[in-house]
């Protein structure tokens, strides 16, 4: 299938309250204030927007404010991740009654299914998607490594619009573009390696970085989707030391939120148990954050 979305795609938290409810208010200023960088797309309910932690009516309003609040101007993807092919094909119908654009899935979390079971499934629930159709290729959570080949057999569902890609693979990109051609989209998924990643022929980034700095992370690719390398290198230096503490931390949600949140863009806590980054982490992330835009 061909399809044009493309570009940076920033991954939102949750905002949560006082008393532990979503603030949808926040999140959808939040959208506009993302989305006025330039940034050409939203992918909500990931592990980033602490999508496990949501009933299914807090699903609900989280998606209708996030399409209400981009209004047309960017895309829409939602994590339809789910335990079974039923589940995640009730995600994906939900999805786009509520107005989304696209759906993003990975075979089940800590399933640890064998690559041709994982993409059974993910052929079950792609054939009858209403939706295009990301697969995310998330190793670390999921225990199953989508090689190209396997990827390749799902593009005869007519569904497959994209692959997000994180398994940190170092040419791996490349592998992916060799084996899908030019009708699948590639993401960078992994912020280490996104400058990397472009290089290689990525159509774009999904990042939980341009959520907190989306200026920075929209001019990074700007700069190499339009081939002008010296200064995609030059912000990639003082760029990536900021994607890497938050990357490299086990509370990074908590790390985006708490960064958020001191630059005035309240966003509350995670739920229960994710982590909560340490004053420390927060400490080091907003001085660099500090740095880089008194260098630019």
């Amino acid at each position: 299938m061909t399809n044009p979305m493309r570009g940076v795609f920033a991954v939102p938290t949750t905002p949560f309250d006082e008393d532990g409810e979503q603030h949808l208010d926040r999140l959808a200023a939040r959208v506009d204030e993302v989305l006025g960088t330039g940034v050409e797309g939203i992918l909500c309910l990931g592990a980033t927007g602490e999508a496990l932690a949501l009933s299914d009516a807090e699903r609900e309003a989280q998606i209708r404010a996030i399409v209400d609040a981009a209004g047309g101007r960017a895309n829409i993807v939602v994590g339809c991740m789910a335990y079974t092919p039923a589940q995640m094909s009730e995600h994906i119908a939900n999805a786009q009654a509520w107005g989304a654009d696209a759906a993003m899935i990975t075979p089940p979390f800590y399933g640890g299914l064998e690559p041709d079971s994982a993409t059974a499934a993910l052929h079950q629930v792609m054939t009858n998607s209403p939706l295009p159709v990301m697969v995310y290729n998330n190793q670390h959570s999921t225990g199953t490594d989508l090689l190209p080949e396997h990827l390749a057999t799902l593009a005869d569902t007519g569904a497959l619009w994209s692959v997000k890609e994180t398994s940190g693979a170092a040419t791996r990109i490349r592998e992916l573009r060799r084996e899908l051609g030019t009708e699948v989209e590639v993401f960078v998924g992994a912020d280490g390696i996104a400058l990397e990643g472009f290089s290689q022929g990525a159509s774009g980034w999904v990042a939980a970085s341009a959520w907190l700095l989306p200026q920075q992370c929209q001019t990074l690719w700007a700069h190499a989707r339009d081939g002008r390398w010296a200064e995609a290198i030059e912000l990639w230096n003082g760029l990536s030391d900021a994607l890497a503490q938050i990357e490299d931390n086990p509370a990074f949600i908590s790390l985006i939120k708490q960064s958020l949140s001191r630059r005035g863009i309240d966003q509350g806590p995670v739920r229960p148990p994710l982590p909560t980054a340490d004053a420390e982490s927060l400490e080091g992330l907003l001085a660099t954050i500090t740095a880089l835009e008194e260098g630019l």
